[in-house]
């Protein structure tokens, strides 16, 4: 009886957590890579032998993966790689053959040692289950009686529904009210095995010629582009488990005295053929920075919204249905995402939360889905009966994705966007922080980040952070110029503020038309600001009869409002303050 008290909440005993990553270890996601397998037991054995203090980069090198004395984890990222490989496996595994396992073995971020829990439990569920098994044993310690017989009788049938409830509790609590989603009981046998995105295997690099002492490494570049890759959550990086590879991204180094030529080419599988290649010619590498650069012109190219391999996926399953209904969910809603079409929104919402309750790990559909309800308070969708405040739904939304995948970086991003139309701005810049923190090679999360700091007033570390994010020949999105418009102009210099406003290519961005307004009166240009004044009539008469108002809804920083609005009342926008 002391053991089943302990099953009804204490944390999980030895022999328990040593079976449960024996379990993981025998899966077919684990069964084709020895080296995962070592790695989960070597860290899972040293907790449970108190021996924590062994689990260290320099450790797990050189007794698992077989580095020799000199290895040093600074210039070797390998450790760092292969945890990232190891927690995408103990996730897949998780979603897939061990989504009822009574133990959970966790590998945060950060950190090399695992954490070990028993699936979540609703709460009240167990305290009144251990009471009762208490009161029971002192029943059994008396003379049986008809009575007793019968409490006991009751009592297992109560244990009995706990242990159901245990075992369900996961697939079953939700805050997406299946019914009212028109919840499809067929689709979730349409899931591929893990979280439905495209896998792409990255080859080690070929090498041609010798490398000059002060050169770049080529397994150091493989295992930065292997652990950059494995930061973005719509692209699983193969760890020689999976049973299908969409994509197979190769790499070859020609060494040319003091620099190197590099090229890579991107090849489908499904096509047999190369679609995507890129060179990088007499290239000095300086240390880390050289490394970087390839590495982001690579996430940039390839794993952004606007990337080759999203492109190429939206073309392929938005026009065919084919695939996996949570990736073709996500393509869609990346969709509606780039116009203010309400038909596009609502099949995007509506095909997103099907999938997040047939699927409840699914992490990467509920980031999406906040981000729908997001948008629905940006463009004044009203909620429909019985729902709760956009901004409330896409909060919590986004908070329990976090809580699936805690080290997920485009979970912060959207929660920062999401605190950011709350107005809870420290919340908001700490998020993104947090997001950065999580994947450095992501310029369209620094991009926005930088922006949220330049509308929060701190101009010269946001222009800053913008900067970075247009190194490398990174593509900014069209949003992001409005945001180098404001922090140009605040900063003074006019010339590139009127460069930006040049480059915004949305005519229906209310803030677009504003920067041509102000840019225009800026060059003296009368006919582009009576075209700029007449489109923003048409696309927000709000903003063209009180920008000061509609400008304090997007910009946090009162001084800026305050410019921007006198600026635009001497260009014939609205009134004085």
């Amino acid at each position: 009886m002391t053991v089943l008290l302990e099953k009804c909440g204490g944390e999980p005993l030895h022999a328990e957590i040593m079976a449960a990553a024996e379990r993981i270890v025998a899966s077919d996601i684990f069964s084709r890579s020895p080296q995962l397998g070592a790695f989960l037991r070597f860290v899972v054995d040293a907790v449970l032998r108190g021996k924590g203090d062994r689990i260290k980069a320099y450790t797990i090198g050189i007794e698992v993966l077989r580095r020799d004395s000199s290895f040093d984890p600074q210039l070797d990222p390998i450790v760092r790689v292969e945890a990232t490989r190891l927690r995408r496996a103990i996730e897949r595994y998780y979603a897939g053959p061990g989504v009822d396992d009574p133990v959970i073995i966790d590998l945060p971020r950060g950190t090399y040692a695992p954490t070990f829990r028993r699936r979540s439990m609703p709460a009240g569920v167990m305290e009144p289950v251990a009471d009762i098994v208490r009161s029971w044993l002192g029943i059994l310690h008396r003379p049986p009686t008809v009575a007793s017989i019968g409490i006991i009788a009751a009592v297992a049938v109560l244990i009995i529904a706990a242990v159901v409830i245990f075992e369900r509790h996961d697939q079953t609590v939700r805050p997406l009210d299946t019914a009212a989603r028109g919840f499809d009981a067929g689709l979730a046998p349409a899931f591929a095995p893990g979280n439905g995105m495209p896998v792409i295997q990255i080859d080690p690099m070929r090498v041609i010629g010798a490398s000059p002492s002060h050169g770049v490494d080529a397994e150091r570049l493989y295992a930065k582009i292997s652990d950059a890759f494995a930061r973005f959550d719509t692209v699983n990086v193969a760890s020689g488990t999976e049973t299908r590879v969409d994509y197979r991204l190769s790499g070859t180094l020609e060494y040319k005295g003091d620099t190197a030529n590099a090229w890579f080419t991107l090849n489908s599988t499904a096509e047999g053929k190369v679609i995507w290649s890129r060179d990088f010619e007499h290239v000095h590498w300086n240390g880390d920075a050289g490394d970087d650069a390839i590495v982001i012109a690579l996430t940039n190219s390839l794993l952004q919204s606007y990337g080759v391999i999203r492109s190429r996926d939206r073309a392929k399953q938005l026009a065919s249905n084919a695939g996996d209904p949570r990736y073709r969910c996500v393509l869609e809603a990346a969709d509606a995402m780039r116009t203010a079409d309400r038909g596009d929104h609502d099949s995007a919402r509506a095909c997103l939360e099907r999938v997040a309750v047939a699927d409840p790990s699914f992490a990467v559909g509920l980031i999406f889905l906040s981000m729908m309800y997001s948008r629905e308070a940006q463009l004044s969708y009203k909620p429909r009966e019985g729902e709760a405040p956009a901004l409330e739904r896409a909060l919590h939304t986004v908070r329990e994705a976090i809580a699936l995948h805690p080290e997920d970086s485009r979970a912060y991003l959207a929660l920062m966007v999401i605190q950011s139309n709350r107005r809870d701005i420290a919340a908001a810049l700490a998020a993104g922080e947090r997001c950065m923190a999580l994947n450095r090679y992501d310029m369209l999360a620094l991009g926005e980040y930088g922006g949220r700091l330049i509308f929060a007033g701190d101009v010269e570390n946001g222009m800053k952070k913008m900067r970075e994010a247009g190194a490398h020949g990174a593509v900014r999105p069209a949003w992001h110029h409005i945001y180098l418009f404001v922090g140009s102009y605040m900063a003074g210099d006019v010339a590139e503020a009127i460069r930006h406003a040049r480059d915004i290519p949305n005519d229906n961005t209310p803030l677009g038309q504003i920067a041509r307004v102000l840019a225009a009166t800026a060059e003296g240009n009368q006919g582009e600001l009576q075209q700029a004044v007449d489109r923003l009539t048409v696309i927000a008469p709000a903003w063209r009869r009180d920008p000061r108002t509609e400008l304090a809804k997007v910009i946090f920083d009162q001084g800026i409002v305050d410019r921007l609005a006198r600026d635009l009342a001497a260009a014939g926008v609205g009134g004085a303050s």
